[in-house]
């Protein structure tokens, strides 16, 4: 009996190799491995596979065979420890339970849930007699697990059945690597061909001139990831996400991205972030070479992927790459151009050519027009050159924010100055509109200081004037009050020619001849406060500012009405001068102004001196 059943054992095992060579799905390979089994062993009836899931940490049956109903059968999941297959699965060797006690005792290790599911999968008629559970190993560790059950107290499990499933879980073994490389070979050319599709798909999108939102949108509808490109100094110049995805969670990537992209030096990294308490997964790609670098693509996967989604999105960066470069050339294009058309307008040459010119950049000849200036200096030591990055996001920021009330007009670079000349509608009254010029360049200056710290930045307005031909005349006073901004003192660096007031007739003469003025009227006061160091001259300063009243002044001073009366005849006294005397006080007003609004005041002093 026992050469016959050992015949029948060798018969099984070659008809399983012969189901594993024939088959690829990994399933009906288990179940004809189940089915095969139970049929030479013939105490069994009825056997399962289970194979660990490491991600649930749990034995899954993946295969129930004879006497149990699958569909309820197939819902168990057993911890390692967890009845019969539990028990032998974390012994990692074959356990024979052999008799209704043992059982007992290991089906007492069940879970409420588990036990249910069990006892429901059976015939109420039919109870475990004895079992036998064999592990299955790959290269040593234990992936799953064979066993098979007796229902009959006439038929036990002989020493060959143990053998037999030893056997068996060694073929199960070979059948889920073979499938397990066979899969991964399909996935890896259903992925490649992925890759290849999308490749082409985005270069349609360019050829069709889609731009980089449309090709950031594809491949964020293909691949189902959160998507954000980053120029080469950090800032975002495109994104695509989940309708889940928060602008404050949008915000922390921008800034994050500011610490990454700058020092991009690998054409990939991969690391974890967590936010709002979720884990993502991170891949930065870079764009570009490194001779010269584009920016960075990142993308956000709650799951891991796979390094063939990370090489067709490799693929996907070259596409991005090539687009970023065109949409800079068209840009630097078009700056060249505008910029040689607002050096022409802004020098006074008008021509038909030019004018023909600014209609096709759509400015009409006879609206009004304002020439704003922009000057950017570094701080310090730092480089005077703007790197061409800089460059093209400041020019973002100036025509992003002096377009913000729907104003026509461009900004380019000349020099280290941002040019600008906006077009206004000639129905808002010339106040309002010089009021909102001046808050949309009070907008760019607190942006530009908040990003570029190193840069100071002064802003220049000119007067609105109606038609092109008169535009020049607008740039000259914006380039005057930049002029005003180095040289003398003022509150703000944002400065109006409409602001300047009696300031424009300072910038008519030479420094030497404004101190020279000073001199003349307050000469002998400013050398007086030196000598003493008294409060005369801040006196005179805020009497002129209360408008000459005594009660206010003297308020504003906290001093008494007495001790101002008695400080202004002392400075009468020095300045040979009578207050009451409109000539004389308007002269000392000049004076003052022109004093307050000089930088060097050591100049004068040493004139003093």
């Amino acid at each position: 009996m026992q050469d016959t059943l050992t015949h029948r054992q060798l018969k099984s095992l070659i008809q399983v190799s012969n189901m594993i060579n024939s088959k690829l799905d990994i399933d009906t390979i288990f179940d004809s491995i189940m089915n095969e089994t139970i049929s030479v062993v013939e105490a069994a009836g009825g056997g399962s596979i289970w194979i660990f899931d490491k991600d649930q940490n749990r034995l899954i049956a993946k295969s129930a065979q004879g006497l149990f109903y699958p569909h309820i059968f197939r819902q168990i999941k057993l911890a390692s420890g967890e009845s019969m297959t539990g028990l032998s699965f974390a012994a990692k060797k074959c356990l024979m339970f052999q008799n209704e006690v043992e059982i007992k005792q290991a089906l007492s290790t069940l879970t409420p849930f588990n036990r249910d599911l069990l006892e429901r999968s059976i015939p109420s008629s039919f109870h475990f007699t004895s079992v036998i559970s064999s592990p299955i190993l790959q290269e040593g560790k234990c992936i799953g697990m064979i066993t098979l059950d007796s229902f009959e107290h006439s038929l036990q499990f002989k020493q060959e059945d143990i053998h037999l499933l030893e056997a068996i879980g060694h073929q199960a073994a070979i059948a889920l690597e073979k499938s397990s490389l066979y899969f991964e070979k399909e996935r890896m050319v259903q992925k490649l061909s992925q890759s290849m599709e999308i490749h082409r798909n985005l270069a349609n999108l360019v050829v069709n001139g889609e731009g980089i939102q449309s090709i950031m949108n594809f491949i964020n509808k293909t691949i189902g990831e959160n998507l954000f490109l980053f120029d080469e100094i950090g800032e975002l110049k495109a994104f695509a996400c989940h309708s889940s995805f928060s602008d404050e969670m949008t915000e922390y990537i921008n800034q994050y991205a500011k610490q990454i992209i700058l020092r991009l030096e690998n054409s990939r990294t991969v690391s974890e972030i967590t936010l709002n308490d979720i884990n993502y997964q991170l891949v930065v790609l870079s764009l570009g070479s490194k001779l010269k670098s584009l920016g960075g693509l990142m993308i956000l996967s709650k799951q891991k992927m796979s390094e063939v989604d990370i090489a067709a999105l490799e693929h996907a960066c070259t596409v991005i790459s090539l687009e970023l470069v065109k949409e800079q050339a068209v840009l630097e294009t078009q700056q060249r151009l505008r910029g040689e058309f607002v050096t022409k307008l802004f020098s006074g040459q008008m021509d038909e050519a030019l004018i023909q010119q600014a209609k096709n950049l759509n400015f009409e000849p006879n609206r009004h027009y304002v020439a704003i200036i922009i000057n950017l200096e570094k701080k310090g030591n730092e480089q005077k050159i703007f790197a061409v990055p800089d460059i093209r996001n400041l020019l973002h920021m100036a025509n992003r924010t002096l377009q913000g009330r729907n104003y026509q007009g461009m900004a380019v670079m000349v020099d280290n100055q941002i040019a600008a000349l906006l077009s206004l509608n000639s129905k808002v009254s010339s106040s309002n509109n010089v009021a909102e010029i001046k808050e949309l360049a009070n907008n760019l200056q607190h942006q530009i200081n908040n990003k570029y710290r190193e840069i100071d930045i002064s802003i220049g307005i000119g007067r609105m004037k109606q038609g092109l031909t008169f535009v020049h005349q607008s740039f000259v006073e914006a380039t005057k009050c930049i002029q005003f901004l180095k040289n003398y003192l003022f509150d703000h660096r944002v400065l109006s020619y409409t602001d300047l007031g009696v300031q424009r007739f300072i910038l008519q003469n030479s420094k030497e001849e404004l101190i020279d003025f000073i001199q003349e009227v307050l000469g002998s006061l400013i050398e007086y406060e030196q000598s003493r160091k008294g409060e005369l001259l801040s006196t005179l300063i805020g009497y002129l500012d209360h408008n000459q009243n005594i009660k206010k002044t003297a308020d504003a001073l906290h001093i008494h009405t007495n001790t101002l009366t008695y400080r202004l005849k002392r400075i009468e006294e020095i300045l040979l001068t009578d207050l009451n005397d409109s000539q004389q006080l308007f002269n000392i007003h000049l004076a003052i102004n022109m004093y307050q609004s000089i930088k060097d005041k050591d100049t004068l002093q040493d004139k003093n001196s």
